[in-house]
């Protein structure tokens, strides 16, 4: 099911965030018209700069944030050009952008310059520090405004050391859902005003609600979280992480200790803890915790992950183990779900897919990333030009 089908979407932005808001957007069925510079979107040279993986003449990271997407490349700063992007806004619903606030002033392309041509227009901007304050105006990428700036960097990196660095795009993902679930709400309620609707979000807020429970505990303590230390006894050593025999993170997931205590001991061959008073209930599990801890490391130290999954899982215990890539890949449930959405036009590349569905309907990549204005003449007929205005367009460098 295509959502947004009749939808179109104007996007003028570069790199990961806004362009993965458009691939969402595509995904559910909107049309969307990537604008690029005739030189291209700087996103498209990162896998040839070392930063991803070299997957040769197929440029995944391209792919991925600009799947389902049409391109035209327009020069805005040329007039013959800003008079063809004036067209697009005029029939667009929506316009997405990651231009900060200086760039969009100088090309005219702030609300209340695109509210002037399209005044139901849904006008949606995603930027690294947010709208207000002293940063508004200063750039910035996930690895500084999300990971960094964020917290999640300084939280997850041990105090000793070694400082743990993000994967690449791990902020600009979800920054650019959330956008796309903002356009979603924007765009009821300009079906029901008429108007158009600004929304904004910024990689430092995708932050902040990443870590909603440490953030929002600190302003009540105004002292630093205490640190995750994996491996010792919890008040519910059901919870918690583990270590198998043939050296696999296993974590244990049980907040509900009460169902799931004489279940969890039958798997883990602890049969004798079941009826032991020092485990009776919650309380009592929690003041012996160093005892049920040490007897629940033994147990799984001594089984192999296999073994331990085949005896979880036959008392419905909820459990995982730290998956590598092969294994997400391979996932019976990423691929029944199709969390990775093949690629037309790669016999094995699959694309990851925006956590929304519909009607129970799993995301289909229709077509893929656009080359530099691929879509060009065939975008500017649609908009009523003509072989000789396309022609003269050409002649004032204005499309390439």
């Amino acid at each position: 099911m295509h959502v947004l089908d009749g939808v179109k979407v104007v996007e003028l932005a570069i790199h990961g965030f806004v362009p993965a808001c458009g691939a969402t957007l595509g995904d559910w069925g909107a049309e969307v018209i990537k604008v690029e510079d005739p030189l291209g979107d700087p996103l498209r040279m990162v896998i040839k700069s070392g930063f991803a993986a070299d997957t040769g003449d197929f440029n995944f990271l391209w792919e991925l944030f600009n799947r389902n997407k049409r391109g035209i490349a327009l020069d805005l700063r040329i007039p013959e050009a800003r008079a063809v992007f004036d067209k697009l806004i005029a029939e667009a619903d929506v316009f997405i952008t990651n231009f900060l606030p200086n760039a969009r002033e100088k090309l005219k392309v702030t609300p209340e310059d695109l509210f002037k041509i399209n005044p139901r227009l849904v006008y949606a901007k995603g930027h690294g520090q947010g709208q207000r304050g002293p940063d508004a105006d200063k750039g910035g990428f996930d690895a500084v405004s999300f990971w960094a700036r964020g917290g999640l960097g300084h939280t997850l990196t041990p105090a000793e050391g070694p400082l743990i660095m993000q994967r690449g795009a791990m902020g600009d993902a979800p920054s650019g859902a959330m956008l796309a679930g903002g356009i979603g709400a924007a765009l009821y309620q300009r079906e029901k005003t008429g108007k158009g609707v600004v929304v904004d979000v910024a990689l430092l807020n995708t932050a902040v609600w990443q870590l909603a429970m440490d953030l929002t505990s600190t302003t009540i303590l105004r002292q630093e979280p205490t640190a995750l230390n994996a491996t010792r006894a919890l008040s519910n050593p059901l919870v918690g992480s583990y270590r198998t025999g043939d050296q696999r993170w296993f974590l244990l997931n049980m907040l509900d200790d009460t169902r799931h205590f004489a279940p969890t001991c039958r798997a883990l061959g602890l049969d004798e803890l079941i009826d032991d008073p020092r485990f009776a209930d919650t309380q009592s599990r929690a003041d012996n915790r160093e005892a049920l801890h040490e007897a629940i490391v033994t147990a799984i130290k001594s089984s192999t992950l296999a073994d331990l999954k085949q005896r979880l899982e036959a008392e419905d215990t909820i459990y995982a183990s730290l998956s590598s890539m092969m294994e997400v890949i391979d996932d019976p449930q990423v691929i029944a779900n199709g969390y990775l959405a093949p690629h037309p036009n790669h016999p094995t590349c699959r694309v990851a897919c925006a956590p929304m569905q519909f009607d129970n309907e799993m995301v289909e990549v229709r077509r893929g990333a656009p080359d530099i204005g691929e879509h060009t003449e065939e975008i500017l007929q649609e908009l009523g030009f003509t072989p000789a205005d396309v022609a003269n367009l050409r002649t004032a460098n204005a499309i390439a």
